[in-house]
């Protein structure tokens, strides 16, 4: 059991890592205005499922830590973790991502829009490059795959820690 306790934390932080990654990399590429919301939350809920897999793992060499206390964060990251990646799902909903137009109006892909004056006319500058665009849509939806994959981890962390909770007993 301790050997199926182990893959689950590493996959939990294996996947996590990549959450934080590509979250951050989307992040960094935001051009004008502030970071989207869910990218800040992806960012927040890969950093969560890091910390729960590195206590987990300590958890495996401590058993005091193993139990209730890894349950309830497992639980509380796996449910974080679900919800991050709905909510990037729901953000990139139907967009395709060789469509000009569905990157070009799509806020977590565009890089963010800003206000230009031009003479009389009033102008709205949203994006950059096509290929940039589309590198962030592809991107956005690693990210939401990986935390799927991150929760699931994580609830094959808490079915292992339970099993091999009770098999000591």
């Amino acid at each position: 059991m301790q050997i199926f306790s182990s893959i689950t934390r590493g996959c939990q932080l294996l996947f996590s890592v990549v959450v934080v990654g590509i979250s951050a990399n989307l992040a960094k590429g935001q051009l004008h205005g502030s970071v989207p919301s869910q990218t800040g939350y992806a960012i927040f809920t890969g950093a969560l499922g890091i910390l729960a897999a590195l206590i987990g793992i300590v958890a495996l060499f401590i058993d005091s830590l193993d139990g209730i206390i890894t349950w309830v964060l497992d639980g509380v990251t796996s449910l974080a973790l679900l919800a991050g990646g709905i909510v990037i799902a729901i953000a990139i909903k139907g967009t395709d991502c060789n469509s000009k137009y569905d990157l070009f109006h799509n806020n977590l892909l565009n890089t963010g829009c800003s206000k230009a004056e031009l003479g009389k006319d009033n102008w709205t500058i949203c994006g950059t490059d096509e290929s940039h665009m589309h590198s962030r849509c592809i991107s956005a939806r690693a990210d939401s795959a990986f935390m799927f994959l991150a929760f699931l981890a994580c609830l094959a962390a808490i079915v292992a820690s339970f099993l091999s909770g009770r098999h000591r007993r």
